[in-house]
């Protein structure tokens, strides 16, 4: 009944803990103990193995059951316990093994019976053990798939629309174009399509073709025969398209790659076939291609920079990213989550406080989350105290600017507002003037650098017409 990752080795280092383990099934049922754990139950091993969480609550072994409340909200729980009249702190955690998809309960039981007689003492231990349990997230994450590694943040409707559209499409196989700016975070949102998508088990590989020369990128993507020419390594190569067979390959930044070398990737596009440099013979391979480009692919067309056969092939499925400045709903968000991330890293405590926020809301962040999370590692790193102050941050987010969330209103303004309300206020005027300056969608967006289909949804989002 003993749990399949528990081998005859793992169980004796377990068994060594001066803390109780203990192991139980998707169903509550207890699958295994340590020796601690016998000792602190007051119990014999084989006499728990195999009742469920209900029988030993009702004994009155552990109260309350952690393995019952874990079960049931499906998410690590610290819990205060008494047995036998003796106090632990239990930290309970559902575990999915990836092999095999089985749900596990594992509870680490620690004696604090001297911690709760000093308030300082518990509260250590309680931040130890949370800590315990990031170092084993941490751990654990590393050898999940790495397309799982950063998550998307945000709670604006656009990105909440983008987050619903990548659900709807991620399980067929038509190409995706993700557009946006620089820096808005276009490769995550590529990862989380293949994360939501039934490829999710296989390789995601990812190119950035303005990184690469282009006569290197037909031997990186399409791969060689051996000897196909002078320096080619001499047992070949396979190409990142065979590479990727079963999952995705994501192509950064398109817009850069080689005009000479457009047909063969829309010949792959089409039929899944690729000729490898040297070779006379086609090679099939089931990739799913999803591509990213801050440029105007169109205009490239009637430049002749970009075959309009390929634009058409790539452009089944856009998806815009809009900027930073175009979903400022979304920074704080990000920011606390980055906060969160590099104090972790960096073992601080770093606070962002309510008087500094407006800062971060109105700056136009033209980096987008890059410049975002570059800033906020810098300041976990720099700032001497654990809060980030208002002379903390660079020079050009404290200076007024005249985009629509400007800070330059009267302090009256403020009065009765919060500060979604005073923002809102701003920027429904800043509107408004543009408006009656412009008289057109297309020359406010490039006024008040905005894209035109942002300015429509802020003119209907202030009933301005």
């Amino acid at each position: 009944m003993s749990p399949v990752f528990l081998s005859t080795e793992i169980k004796m280092m377990l068994d060594q803990l001066k803390d109780g383990i203990y192991i139980a099934n998707k169903n509550g049922v207890t699958l295994w103990i340590n020796q601690t754990s016998e000792k602190q139950l007051g119990v014999n091993r084989k006499d728990i193995i195999g009742k469920t969480a209900d029988e030993l609550e009702a004994r009155n072994l552990f109260t309350p059951s952690v393995t019952k409340i874990v079960l049931k909200k499906r998410k690590t729980i610290f819990k205060a316990q008494t047995s036998k009249g003796i106090q632990y702190l239990a930290t309970g955690s559902l575990i999915e093994l990836e092999e095999t998809g089985e749900e596990y309960v594992i509870v680490h039981v620690k004696d604090i019976s001297e911690m709760v007689k000093n308030a300082f003492k518990l509260k250590k231990a309680e931040t130890l053990m949370s800590q315990y349990w990031n170092e084993l997230q941490k751990m654990k994450s590393e050898k999940r798939d790495k397309t799982g590694e950063k998550r998307l943040i945000g709670t604006s409707n656009a990105h909440n629309e983008v987050m619903d559209l990548l659900r709807r499409v991620a399980n067929f196989d038509a190409t995706i174009l993700l557009q946006g700016e620089t820096g808005v975070g276009k490769s995550v949102f590529a990862k989380e399509v293949h994360v939501l998508s039934e490829r999710r088990n296989q390789p995601f590989v990812q190119v950035n073709c303005g990184a690469l020369p282009a006569n290197l990128i037909e031997s990186e993507l399409f791969g060689y025969k051996k000897g196909a020419f002078t320096g080619a390594n001499s047992r070949g190569k396979t190409g990142l398209i065979e590479e990727a067979s079963g999952g995705t390959l994501f192509l950064d930044e398109i817009g850069e790659f080689p005009i000479e070398l457009q047909p063969k990737l829309l010949q792959f596009l089409q039929d899944k076939s690729f000729l490898p440099i040297g070779s006379t013979v086609l090679q099939h391979s089931d990739t799913r291609i999803i591509t990213a480009t801050n440029q105007d692919l169109l205009q490239l067309v009637k430049e002749k920079r970009f075959r309009e056969d390929l634009y058409y092939r790539l452009n089944v499925i856009p998806i815009e990213i809009l900027s930073l400045k175009e979903r400022r709903e979304d920074i704080l968000p990000l920011a606390h989550h980055f906060l969160q991330t590099y104090n972790y890293k960096y073992q601080r405590n770093v606070v962002l406080p309510k008087e500094v926020q407006p800062f971060f809301y109105c700056y136009n962040w033209p980096g987008n989350i890059r410049e975002l999370e570059n800033l906020i590692e810098r300041l976990v790193i720099t700032v001497r105290q654990e809060k980030i102050l208002e002379n903390d941050l660079p020079y050009h987010m404290l200076k007024p600017n005249d985009e629509p969330a400007s800070l330059g209103a009267e302090e009256e303004e403020l009065q009765g507002k919060s500060l979604s309300e005073y923002l809102d206020s701003i920027e429904r005027k800043m509107i408004l003037k543009a408006y009656s300056k412009y008289k057109s969608t297309r020359k406010m967006a490039e006024k008040l650098g905005l894209t035109q289909s942002a300015v429509v949804r802020r003119m209907k989002k202030y009933d301005i017409s």
